[in-house]
């Protein structure tokens, strides 16, 4: 009896083109944070899926030089460790 050839799954372009834009995203901000080991890159996991959605035709590493500080809501993702004021994000 003979094998079953198996089929490769076909590639999700799209979805790979996103992970693509959020990975260069997440690497320029962490390049530009200048005490990088207070940064949780696993945040981008939650963030980077908004930004490409709205942003996903921009430049990644300008729009994260651009956004750089102003992570709103999102920063208690990349930076869980920081102490929050009344439960909001601190501004960077």
């Amino acid at each position: 009896m003979s094998k079953p050839e198996e089929t490769p799954s076909p590639r999700n372009h799209a979805l790979a083109e996103a992970l693509a834009w959020i990975s260069r995203f997440a690497h320029a901000w962490k390049a530009i944070e200048p005490t990088p080991h207070r940064l949780s890159i696993d945040g981008f996991i939650i963030w980077g899926p908004v930004l490409y959605e709205k942003h996903g035709k921009d430049d990644p590493v300008a729009l994260a030089a651009q956004l750089y500080g102003n992570a709103g809501e999102y920063s208690k993702y990349l930076y869980p460790s920081l102490p929050r004021a009344g439960g909001e994000a601190l501004p960077f």
